[in-house]
């Protein structure tokens, strides 16, 4: 018999069908609610996943229980598709890699997937189509389902490549540093050398060789305390990183071995009384019975000999090569420039001389005396210049740097005449070393003799080639037009006083006379400058016609220059019209050059030119106008030619 209380349940829920429909309804939802989030976990969980194969530097690869590659991460992905192998899913290492390497993978996963052990870091060795080899780490892993059925592998494997070639490298170079040793240790083991040891407080030892007391010039060095020893021997600078290094050799967690690479005292130089020595010190531990390293053992070897054997060979080894850099460079000059060279040095020094020797024995004025030297290196440089020996030009441009300092001396002392004679001399040894070279190689000999028209047009060819070279240093188009002048009608005997004016008249109109592009063309100008040469024989002369469409001679420029000479007095200037203040850039010192440099700057470049006709009677007139051009015509007297 029910109780009253269950009668009214049953009878409240029947009465409430709603209720618990409702309740169902919400168990539902709870259901749905906790499969969606398991869904998105599960999402979450392959989104992960996915972004971990997309993202890893790592090789990962899953593969099914044929081998074949069922899931790659991207950065494999990427490797395949460089090498060119496309798709690689449904593949087999076979399809991919040399037999060998495929069947190692193999071999090695099907062991795998049936003993179910993993395979952690073995170094595997791939070779790819082509030859390319490369060296990966590999671990595999068994895969298995939900029920613990081996259905696969995982690997992962990271590129060692680099690692592995780093390795060799090393090797290669222990191996090299294991030769280099073994041959020290053979050659000082044929001399004779200083042997002692070295406790804790770096005191030597009582027991050392004779031959120590030599090297290291004291007569008991027992007992002494090692840097004291050194102090007063060597640089003093170096005693703190002698004890630092022996302190690192006596401290065993460091690898001897490695530690030879930190020896301060390797062919240092060590002053023993009045000898200067140059010592190389060599220490290895000595382990005691109980295994530590209480001592060092040293050895210390004269190895002066070999040293200044070294330096000898390296500066005869620079010495070779500059004379190589000599050759190659003359190998390309004109056998006939070449000579034309030589001898314009040979005369240009004998000037030089010439002036040395008046300037010692105090005849005529100095800074003519000086001026003049200084006209013949400018004129040596000049030459080389043109015949792109840059290694001469160089060393007479250093010689005109100290030149032109004694320029500003009002009274050579001994030393300022010591200092001009040593560049002379440089020059001399520097000409006596090219000229042998020369007679070396059988470019030049006495019996040589050009057909005058070649001659001629070397002198066009080479004046081509400069203005060429000047375009692209001077960063400008200029066109040379030298059509009137025809190289049959120049004097041969006057070929190179011409082919000396034209170059300075065109190294001129580069540097100061022909504007940049842009200039020109603010000018209503033409963007190419223009640079014309003629010249014809008339009676006894040769006329010789130049003329750039530059901007003129800068008049103001000019006279700021001669007033800051102070060659000409105040009065003078003032009374100075164009015409004047044109001719003084024939004056040695007058250049309108910012500053100085291989090729411009000296004022002196038109002063040579003025001198070198003065002295056979020639004339050199220039007119110019402002923003149009600069013209010059000059006068050479005829020569009688002699066959």
């Amino acid at each position: 018999m029910r109780s009253k209380s269950t009668e009214q349940n049953t009878n409240l829920k029947m009465a409430n069908p709603i209720s618990e429909y409702d309740r169902k309804i919400k168990e539902l939802e709870t259901a749905n609610d906790q499969l969606k989030v398991k869904n998105e976990e599960l999402e979450l969980e392959k989104l992960m996943f996915h972004r971990l194969l997309s993202t890893i530097p790592d090789l990962i690869y899953f593969k099914d229980r044929q081998s074949r590659f069922t899931i790659l991460s991207q950065t494999m992905i990427d490797r395949f598709e460089e090498k060119k192998m496309g798709n690689v899913l449904g593949k087999s290492d076979f399809d991919l890699y040399t037999e060998e390497h495929a069947r190692q993978a193999f071999d090695d996963e099907q062991k795998i997937m049936k003993t179910g052990e993993s395979l952690i870091n073995k170094e595997e060795k791939e070779t790819w189509e082509g030859g390319k080899v490369t060296w990966v780490s590999t671990s595999k892993v068994p895969l298995k389902a939900e029920n613990e059925k081996i259905v696969g592998i995982v690997g992962i494997s990271r590129d060692i490549t680099e690692k592995k070639r780093t390795e060799m490298i090393l090797k290669e170079y222990q191996k090299n540093l294991e030769n280099a040793k073994r041959e020290t240790d053979n050659i000082l083991a044929t001399v004779e050398e200083g042997l002692f040891l070295l406790d804790k407080d770096l005191k030597i030892g009582s027991q050392h060789s004779l031959e120590l007391k030599s090297i290291v010039g004291e007569k008991n060095p027992a007992n002494k305390n090692f840097i004291e020893l050194l102090d007063g021997k060597v640089d003093t600078s170096i005693l703190s990183a002698v004890k630092d290094y022996l302190d690192l050799l006596f401290d065993e967690k460091n690898d001897e071995t490695m530690l030879i690479e930190l020896n301060p005292l390797v062919e240092i130089e060590a002053k023993i009384g009045r000898q200067k020595k140059f010592l190389t010190f060599k220490f290895r531990r000595v382990n005691t019975f109980s295994g530590k390293a209480d001592q060092l053992i040293a050895i210390v070897s004269d190895v002066t000999k070999e040293v200044n054997l070294a330096r000898t060979l390296k500066k005869q080894e620079a010495e070779n090569k500059r004379k190589m850099d000599w050759l190659l460079s003359i190998l390309n000059i004109d056998p006939t420039m070449l000579k034309e060279f030589i001898s314009s040095v040979h005369e240009e020094l004998d000037q030089m001389d010439e002036c040395y020797v008046d300037l010692s024995n105090n005849k005529s004025n100095e800074l003519e005396l000086i001026d003049s030297i200084y006209r013949s290196m400018h004129t040596i440089k000049g030459g080389a210049r043109l015949l792109e020996m840059e290694f001469f030009a160089d060393l007479a441009h250093s010689a005109e740097d100290v030149i032109s300092e004694l320029r500003n001396i009002k009274k050579l002392t001994t030393t300022d005449m010591k200092n001009l004679n040593k560049q002379i001399q440089m020059m001399h040894q520097t000409y006596d070393e090219l000229k042998e070279l020369i007679d070396h190689i059988g470019k030049i000999h006495d019996q040589f003799r050009p057909k005058r028209s070649h001659e001629h047009q070397l002198l066009l060819n080479t004046l081509d080639r400069l203005v060429k070279s000047l375009n692209d240093e001077c960063k400008k188009d200029v066109k040379f037009d030298h059509k009137n002048l025809e190289g049959s009608s120049i004097p041969f005997q006057r070929r190179l006083l011409i082919r000396d004016i034209l170059v300075q008249l065109i190294r001129n109109s580069m540097y100061h006379g022909i504007e940049f592009k842009d200039e020109r063309k603010a000018l209503n100008k033409p963007e190419t400058g223009n640079i014309k040469v003629s010249g014809y024989a008339d009676d006894n002369a040769y006329i010789l016609h130049y003329e750039d469409d530059g901007h003129g001679l800068d008049t103001d420029r000019i006279l700021e220059k001669a007033r800051k000479s102070g060659i000409w007095s105040k009065k003078e200037l003032d009374s100075w019209n164009k015409d004047k203040i044109h001719e003084s850039i024939f004056h040695a010192g007058i250049s309108t050059a910012d500053k100085v440099n291989l090729t411009a700057g000296r004022g002196i470049g038109m002063n040579i030119i003025k001198k070198k006709l003065e002295k056979i009677g020639g004339e050199i007139n220039v007119t110019s106008e402002s923003n149009q051009f600069t013209r010059f015509e000059i006068l050479i007297p005829l020569a009688q030619e002699s066959e």
